[in-house]
């Protein structure tokens, strides 16, 4: 009897797991990213980017919102945060990234918030769990830099725009909620950073397309006109500050939009920024195109299998509209002016951890969701290994390399910081006793003069000198120590090997540098 009748009940799947016991995934998940965050926060030192926000703070308040916000193409929001947080809990490394994972670990909440309102309880706990897990958002979640900041005022502006097309497609009128939501979500983006406004700018036209579309477009479009005004008030300042920077060499550095950007970037939010080069030249370049051929294809394919799952109007505009639309408008502007990286896009995992979960849970036949879903979890797994649980790179451990070489800050051999390693990163954890010569290699004078550049060497008192000195320089016989970060592996084989000086260099390694001593 007992047999018969476990045999008639139908086993319990994630549906209702989910349906049942809603509350306890909840925290489940939010207890995933919180762990996530927090792990290892402290473990790595500062890198070039984070000791400039480090160094940038320690002006007034008055000077980073004035003579600051008309230098520097970041707007002041991180830094007045992270002034604040740091003057409490003080300049370590895990106290100084933790506004970071706060602002990750915001993301996760309102994640599970958009994704109930858009599909449901299924779709806000598989979407939350796959932003928890996303890999991008954990190594950003352990920088003291802006970009944390962009996934939760996105996150809140969607929500926004969501609720207003979600009264225009009804009867009703627009919750409260609504304009305030999108307009602080708004705001939020445009003092966190530049391309800020153009996320603004995409949601703005993807809403106003959905309200079109609709059949009670009028207290909708009022409301998100009001919003908007607001939104572009209050960041006004701001928004005049970055148009006269808009020529500033302190972005002539990106790169050129290229075919390869759109690939690169979906390599990077699918499965992370960090590349492995551990296995060797070959085997990672091998790795590398596999990892993009794999983000490539599982962009496409959630774009696509999104497309065909998401039937509800709202939901398709801030799922999907309005991220392509974020994409195309950059891409188009970085033809002219090249501000498309990667990392700007940090916020865009939201929509894809959500539509991936509209994918999972929808109505489509079981082959497409199964395509859609293997695709995004070995993208995840790929990433998790890369980024997480073995992760491909580390920042540069200054702390090790002058705790282990406490001669380093006495007197003898001349410092040469390699161009991207910066020589920043001795002179603040030397903590003001550097006592050599310290130098920062200009490999190619062409590069404009970057304000980090500015700050650097003056914070730090080194000098430029380009090849053709150090070359001199270790002739002479003096002495010198030559420190290259990861980003700067490409001069040794580019640069260096092919001089007849360098092969009397002795060569030690440490996590994120390398280093190279005559």
């Amino acid at each position: 009897m007992c047999d018969a009748a476990l045999r008639e009940r139908p086993l319990m799947g994630p549906a209702d797991l989910a349906g049942r016991y809603p509350r306890i995934i909840t925290v489940t998940v939010l207890g995933v990213a919180v762990l996530l965050r927090l792990h290892g926060i402290g473990a790595d030192g500062f890198w070039k980017n984070e000791l400039f926000s480090l160094t940038w703070i320690r002006q007034p308040v008055a000077w980073l919102l004035g003579e600051g916000m008309r230098t520097e193409t970041n707007p002041p929001l991180h830094y007045l945060l992270l002034k604040g947080w740091t003057t409490i809990f003080g300049v370590s490394e895990a106290a100084a990234r933790m506004p970071s994972a706060i602002a990750a670990f915001a993301a996760v909440a309102l994640a599970l918030k958009l994704g109930r309102e858009t599909g449901g309880t299924r779709v806000a706990l598989l979407g939350g769990l796959f932003l928890a897990i996303t890999p991008v958002q954990i190594v950003f979640a352990h920088e003291a830099r802006a970009y944390a900041l962009l996934t939760p005022f996105a996150a809140l502006a969607m929500l926004g725009a969501h609720r207003l097309l979600r009264a225009a497609h009804g009867p009703g009128t627009p919750p409260r909620t609504a304009a305030p939501w999108f307009a602080l979500g708004a705001a939020g983006l445009l003092h966190t950073h530049a391309t800020g406004a153009f996320a603004v700018a995409a949601l703005g036209l993807a809403t106003l397309l959905g309200l079109a579309l609709s059949p009670n477009p009028g207290p909708a479009l009022r409301r998100l006109v009001g919003a908007g005004l607001a939104a572009g008030a209050a960041a006004a300042p701001v928004l005049l500050a970055l148009a006269r920077q808009s020529g500033s060499d302190n972005i002539a550095w990106m790169p050129k939009f290229g075919i390869d950007t759109p690939i690169l970037l979906s390599r990077y939010l699918l499965i992370g920024p960090m590349v492995r080069t551990d296995f060797g030249d070959a085997a990672a370049n091998a790795q590398l195109l596999a990892e993009m051929g794999l983000a490539s294809v599982t962009a496409i394919s959630l774009v696509v299998l999104a497309g065909r799952t998401l039937r509800d109007g709202p939901a398709r505009v801030v799922l999907l509209v309005f991220p392509l639309l974020f994409v195309l408008l950059l891409a188009a502007v970085s033809l002219a002016r090249p501000i498309l990286i990667p990392r700007v896009g940090l916020w865009l995992s939201v929509p894809i951890a959500l539509c991936a979960a509209h994918i999972l849970t929808g109505t489509l036949p079981w082959p497409a969701r199964a395509w859609g879903g293997t695709l995004y979890a070995a993208c995840l797994g790929m990433g998790m290994w890369n980024n997480v649980l073995d992760p491909a790179q580390h920042k540069p451990d200054w702390r090790a390399l002058l705790a282990a070489n406490p001669a380093t800050i006495a007197d003898g051999p001349v410092l040469v910081a390699g161009p991207h390693a910066a020589p920043l990163g001795l002179a603040f954890y030397s903590d003001g006793k550097l006592r050599r010569p310290l130098r920062h290699w200009i490999a190619d004078p062409a590069l404009p003069v970057t304000l980090a550049d500015r700050l650097e060497r003056d914070v730090s008192g080194a000098t430029t000198i380009d090849t053709g000195a150090l070359a001199a320089l270790i002739a002479s016989g003096r002495g010198v120590v030559l420190y290259l970060d990861d980003d700067d592996e490409i001069l040794i084989g580019r640069v260096l090997v092919p001089t007849p000086w360098f092969a009397r260099a002795r060569r030690s390694q440490l996590p994120g540098l390398t280093v190279f001593t005559w």
